[in-house]
């Protein structure tokens, strides 16, 4: 199969980019590594894909989520199957630990020593280290989990994700609000404010919200960062009541949320809430009490219609319904393994540049590309000399030059202890 579909140069690093004193010592005693230096760059024969996520720590539910996906593709599927050229394809863990400083270690780790050909992550907890060393070694990412707006235009190699953007996520959230109407079943809000935790991963969503509530008609009357993992939040929950607001956007992890929803109960708040993906989940409504949330609306990303059955099959598999972060790690390990088995076919080598180089191949569409859903299905079409068109739990999957995708946001609100859908909001209602 040939294909020009990719528009990215495949040997070409990133420019212009400013390296730390830190990361450049790094660099100075690092070993080579696959991808580095062109076409020898695979002799080590090593079929390693990196896992960089937290594993310990307050968000090693991330980690532990989307592990259980790989796991199950590479181990049960892939290696079974054959591998990548007759090898079996080896999961290497390395844990951000949440942090940047953590991110640099374990990246440097998985992409020097243990020489990696991709990485299935990072976190937007992470990603301000951890960009530079995808750079530095030319180390092609796909995350599940990193909406950072910092990656909407970090590089037209290496980067990719298969989870939107948190400036399409904030944006819809504005549009939810601002035509409450319709889609949040006849509401209206006239007093809306922001309160965002002080975490990297957190604060991406401000700018997008503030700026999408200003262009929806509907300007923040305040907005208030709070510092992460404290104990109380009585400070700021009391600024925040301060203008009377009948909605609060609150953005913060499922236990911070808890507490401040609590303590603006305690202060006599019967407004609305609205919150992000990280607290649209079981573990938000356990934390603070089915009392507490019922009524607060979220969002999550929107299954396809065409994707009902690969989710009921891929639900089966797993032997319970996904968690936060699982369909999007099924889309990144499925467009990782299947870009790697097309370099081999395609390229006789599977490096870091032509995992890199494939990924869209893999991903975006081309006239007469065979639709593909699994890894199952992508191997069978390559060997038939197809291209492959893949499309999974995510929607379509296609990357824009910066390795963004789009996808349509279900508007949910909690009703008798459980999230329910409300509303969707389409992916072309973005842009």
């Amino acid at each position: 199969m040939t294909s020009n579909k990719n528009r990215r140069s495949r040997y070409t690093a990133l420019a212009g980019l400013s390296v730390s004193a830190v990361l450049m010592t790094a660099c100075s005693s690092s070993p080579d590594v696959p991808g580095s230096d062109g076409p020898e760059a695979s002799s080590s024969g090593k079929m390693n894909v990196g896992v960089l996520l937290p594993f310990t720590g307050e968000y090693s539910w991330v980690g532990e989520n989307v592990d259980e996906v790989v796991q199950m593709i590479i181990n049960d599927q892939v290696n079974p199957s054959g591998g990548i050229g007759g090898q079996d394809v080896v999961i290497v863990l390395g844990d951000e630990e949440g942090t940047v400083d953590g991110g640099v270690l374990a990246a440097r780790k998985l992409a020097n020593t243990d020489q990696v050909l991709a990485f299935i992550g990072p976190t937007s907890l992470s990603f301000t280290g951890v960009r530079q060393v995808i750079v530095d070694t030319k180390t092609p990412m796909v995350s599940p989990a990193a909406g950072t707006v910092e990656l909407d235009s970090a590089g037209e190699e290496y980067f990719h994700r298969a989870v939107p953007s948190d400036s399409l996520g904030g944006k819809a959230i504005a549009k939810a609000i601002s035509e409450a109407e319709e889609l949040l079943e006849g509401e209206s809000f006239e007093t809306v404010s922001l309160m965002v935790g002080d975490a990297p991963a957190l604060v991406s969503f401000e700018e997008p919200i503030q700026a999408a509530m200003e262009e929806y008609g509907t300007p923040l009357a305040k907005s208030v960062r709070y510092s992460v993992n404290r104990e109380s939040y009585r400070s700021e929950v009391s600024d925040i009541l301060g203008d009377d607001p009948d909605m609060i956007i609150l953005v913060g992890s499922p236990a911070d949320s808890a507490k401040v929803m609590a303590q603006a109960q305690q202060n006599g708040y019967d407004g609305s809430w609205f919150v992000t993906q990280d607290q649209t989940n079981a573990e938000y409504i356990e934390l603070a009490g089915a009392d507490v949330v019922e009524g607060v609306y979220g969002l999550q990303e929107a299954a396809p219609e065409a994707a009902a059955d690969l989710r009921e099959t891929f639900t089966e598999a797993l032997g319970h319904d996904p968690d936060i972060f699982q369909t999007n790690a099924y889309d990144a390990v499925n467009l990782t393994v299947l870009a790697m088995y097309l370099a081999d076919k395609e390229d006789g080598e599977v490096t870091r540049a032509t995992v890199d180089a494939r990924l869209e191949d893999v991903a975006n569409p081309e006239d007469g590309d065979v639709v593909v859903t699994s890894w199952e299905e992508g191997k069978a079409a390559i060997d038939a000399g197809d291209g492959i068109d893949y499309q999974g739990l995510s929607g379509p999957v296609d990357f824009d030059e910066f390795g963004n995708i789009t996808a349509p946001f279900d508007i949910l609100q909690v009703q008798s202890g459980e999230f329910a859908p409300v509303s969707v909001i389409q992916a072309d209602e973005l842009q």
